[in-house]
């Protein structure tokens, strides 16, 4: 008689639809729908223990990672500590994984929304579990690229002392790049800083330098009422050309890794346009590490009319992606769900 159950415990049925794209059997006329990917930032303890709970397909993906990463990682986003898994090492893997787990969970509750898949995008990481749902790589490869990131991003901290970001509001970007040059020239040295994620109108992380970051953040609360500013708990230049030592070490991988074209539209953090093929994908992965994350112009171009997309899907961790679309463009906002 023929095993109804694979070697790890999965019956045949889940670990077949693991390899289901949701939107397979739907024309494209009839997709509608734009799914959002979390970034760093979004992780927390016990986020996935319910997924853990109920989930066969979740918790099948959690093993297959462990098995690549090399140590427990359902231990990790359970347990904890706190501390660990907002290391950089750890963090992105958990986010990754987490909300990957929460599509599997949503082909079974929610097929009818996530059936409709046109497009699909995600904050930095977020990208990556992006195109593993849009079958430009395999959850594997894509586990694989995640640590290889995460890994040449920590390095990268290492080879120059007192980097960070911060969190800049109420600014135009005019205004903006004029204050990081006065910060810049008021300080001295070698210290840069550059705008390293535009999140929505006058939502912007800035990247570089911690002492030129202090300063911008004493000249942006100079400017009154309405302006906030201040340094985030990150220990790294993200998204900046500080970042090029970690562009060269995961673009070894990347250039080693299958990639293929997406089979729905993907959104570029670089570009905040459609990725067109597989080498395009390679290209601007390499990129988003020492480039800009342009989130505001991505969901500009995915909430335009001419695509009429009706619904917008963050998977967790987290919302937010959600409190972001709420400044960019409040129709989206209503219109938007997320599977927590």
């Amino acid at each position: 008689m023929t095993s109804l159950m694979t070697s790890d415990g999965l019956p045949h049925q889940v670990r077949r639809m693991l390899h289901v794209s949701p939107w397979a059997q739907t024309l494209e006329r009839d997709r509608e729908i734009c799914v959002l990917f979390p970034g760093q930032g979004t992780q927390k303890k016990g986020m996935a223990d319910e997924l853990l709970a109920k989930s066969p397909a979740a918790r099948v993906l959690f093993h297959k990672a462990s098995a690549i990463l090399g140590y427990d990682l359902a231990e990790l986003v359970t347990n904890g500590p706190q501390e660990k898994l907002d290391q950089t090492l750890y963090s992105q893997p958990a986010v990754f994984v987490t909300s990957l787990a929460f599509i599997e969970r949503a082909k079974k509750e929610r097929f009818a929304q996530i059936g409709r898949t046109k497009m699909a995008a995600g904050f930095s990481l977020g990208e990556y579990a992006a195109l593993v749902y849009a079958n430009a790589m395999t959850f594997e490869d894509g586990v694989r690229l995640i640590q290889a990131r995460a890994e040449a991003m920590h390095a990268a901290t290492k080879l120059v002392s007192d980097t960070g970001m911060a969190s800049i509001g109420g600014v135009d970007d005019r205004t903006l790049v004029q204050l990081i040059g006065e910060a810049t020239a008021a300080v001295g040295g070698d210290g840069r800083a550059y705008i390293a994620n535009y999140m929505f109108p006058e939502g912007r992380a800035c990247s570089g330098d911690a002492k030129v970051l202090r300063k911008l953040c004493e000249l942006v609360l100079r400017l009154g009422p309405g302006k906030s500013a201040k340094l985030m708990a990150v220990s790294g230049a993200f998204h900046t050309p500080y970042m090029q030592p970690a562009m060269e070490a995961l673009g070894a991988l990347l250039d080693q890794i299958e990639i293929n074209d997406p089979t729905i539209y993907v959104l570029s953090n670089v570009t905040g346009g459609y990725y067109s093929n597989a080498a395009h994908i390679r290209q601007l992965l390499k990129r988003q590490l020492v480039e800009p994350v342009r989130w505001e112009q991505s969901m500009e171009e995915a909430t335009r009319l001419m695509h009429g997309l009706t619904g917008y899907i963050e998977t967790g961790p987290g919302k937010q992606l959600k409190a972001m679309m709420r400044r960019i463009n409040r129709d989206a906002w209503n219109k938007m769900i997320v599977l927590d």
